[in-house]
């Protein structure tokens, strides 16, 4: 097919179909995306740089006698030769045990308002960042580092089994880390998708209070205790809990929550939802990778585990139906949503006799998919708590834990719910603070 390079954007998904259909693929499915961003990042309180650029990928997914097969295009002029391949690839591929169709039908989707002033920001970016080192000097840093994000753009879908939509997005977010002299350091981060929710003097603000507040800190104690997490350091360990509720992670043997739909996998007072329909969430699309509607499902309720984020090839194996959760493989979360409770920050600390209160962690990893066997390490601040106050800062600490037995021993959860999403939060996360009883502390060997 010619004129594929100058093809419309929204033209483009029918045609890859028609043309994936004609070369002899039973289902199809192509998800356009089309994205602007700018960057601006900065360092030691100056800005250093500063970029933007445009893409534009096709997301391509075809089935042919039962064989499951995946790619992006993003040269179009090799379009057609890429769908040549990926129909000799299902020549010698087995056949998907796990593949039982997708979504089909005319499905109508709610709209989506994008904020149209987020597209035309240059010269206010600066002052954004501006305001952001400067909040966090005047609150006691010394040297602020991070990185601003716009982006804006629009996704089209079109289908074999009929479904066919388009959006647009729009987004702002911001990462400051804030340091000062001996070790303190804080990081904060805030995602927005309308600016008028976009507040980057806060940010600042609290990284570099942070800072100022866990200087000099000393090598923490191994054992038991009770964690106070803040909502960045607890986002990080709801996306696992996000992650692994995909019934194609179950399946893959990557889940921890494997059959053990109907049973207590959290504290009572642990409720979870997955929404792709919030406008404030930083990932809520009108419909999934399948054309299918997304939707608000509970996945836990009092602690219970009610079910899985389903395409419709694992609601048919499951037996249940779609939640309009699917990736071009496998289903995935939103945005996840921990139920809030009715205490503030300083009434959860005054909860904990002796403990830590800890504001990020990175580098979780499992050590067990299956059993849940993970460990994590704090960063940035990090504060003794001593009846029920904070008496110093401490570092070289990891928590070596069970993701299950953690949520069990979620004793307290706040009322200050906030979004997360940074390089270690892919999946949007809206978390408040949390107290966790009993948290295994060991010796971090960063």
């Amino acid at each position: 097919m010619s004129g594929w390079t100058d093809m419309p954007t929204s033209d483009i998904p029918g045609a890859i179909v028609k043309k994936a259909l004609e070369m002899g693929a039973e289902d199809a499915i192509c998800t356009m995306v089309e994205n602007n961003t700018k960057q601006i990042r900065f360092a030691n309180n100056s800005i250093t740089a500063s970029k933007s650029w445009s893409s534009r990928e096709a997301g391509v997914f075809l089935t042919r006698e039962g064989k499951v097969v995946a790619t992006d295009i993003s040269d179009f002029s090799t379009a057609e030769s890429a769908l040549e391949d990926l129909i000799k690839m299902t020549k010698v591929m087995e056949k998907s045990e796990s593949y039982q169709g997708i979504a089909s039908g005319e499905f109508d989707y709610r709209s989506v308002q994008m904020d149209k002033r987020i597209p035309g920001l240059l010269e206010e970016l600066y002052d954004h960042v501006d305001a952001a080192i400067n909040s966090a000097l005047e609150a006691g840093a010394k040297r602020v580092a991070g990185v601003l994000y716009t982006s804006y753009g629009e996704v089209h879908l079109a289908s074999s089994g009929g479904p066919v939509g388009m959006y647009g997005t729009s987004d702002i977010e911001i990462s400051l880390r804030a340091m000062t002299d001996y070790e303190g350091s804080g990081h904060a981060v805030q995602s927005a998708t309308r600016l008028d929710e976009f507040t980057p003097a806060s940010v600042g603000q609290d990284a570099g209070n942070l800072a100022a507040e866990s200087r000099a800190p000393v090598v923490g104690a191994e054992g038991k205790f009770d964690v106070l997490f803040s909502p960045m350091a607890f986002a990080n360990i709801l996306e696992s809990v996000a992650s692994s509720c995909s019934a194609g992670y179950v399946d893959a043997g990557l889940s921890f929550l494997k059959d053990q739909v109907g049973k207590e996998v959290a504290s009572p007072i642990v409720t979870l939802v997955d929404d792709g329909t919030q406008p404030e969430a930083f990932q809520a699309p009108p419909f999934d990778s399948e054309g299918m509607p997304t939707k608000r499902t509970t996945t836990i309720e009092n602690g219970v585990l009610k079910g899985y984020l389903h395409n419709t090839s694992t609601a048919k194996q499951f037996k249940t139906e779609s939640t309009g959760n699917a990736g071009l493989i496998f289903p995935h979360p939103w945005s996840t949503y921990l139920q809030p409770g009715d205490q503030g920050k300083e009434e959860l600390m005054g909860q904990i006799d002796e403990g830590y209160y800890v504001t990020n962690v990175w580098y979780t990893r499992f050590q067990n998919y299956q059993t849940g066997d993970f460990s994590t390490i704090p960063r940035d601040a990090i504060f003794k708590i001593e009846k029920g106050e904070i008496t110093g800062a401490v570092k070289d600490i990891r928590v070596s834990e069970n993701m299950l037995g953690m949520l069990k021993r979620v004793s307290a959860i706040g009322n200050d719910p906030k979004q997360v999403h940074w390089w270690e939060v892919g999946t949007p996360i809206f978390t408040p603070h949390v107290v966790v009883k009993d948290v295994n502390i060991s010796k971090s060997t960063q």
